[in-house]
């Protein structure tokens, strides 16, 4: 089964999300699907993956 969008790059450990790949898409930010797969820690995306909640939630942060 493939997954219907691109492999999220983690933020990096410093929480500059400035460092973040992306790109305008109808005005709105998007990761950029063209990052190097290879420069994806898959460990650090689960992880952060693990920490962020549901983005409907309004409880989460």
């Amino acid at each position: 089964m493939s997954t219907p969008f691109p492999p999220v790059p983690p933020l990096p450990a410093d929480d500059d999300a400035d460092a973040v790949p992306t790109r305008d898409v109808d005005g709105e930010r998007v990761l950029d699907p063209d990052i190097d797969d290879d420069a994806v820690d898959s460990a650090e995306a689960d992880r952060l993956a693990a920490e962020v909640g549901d983005p409907d939630d309004d409880t989460t942060t």
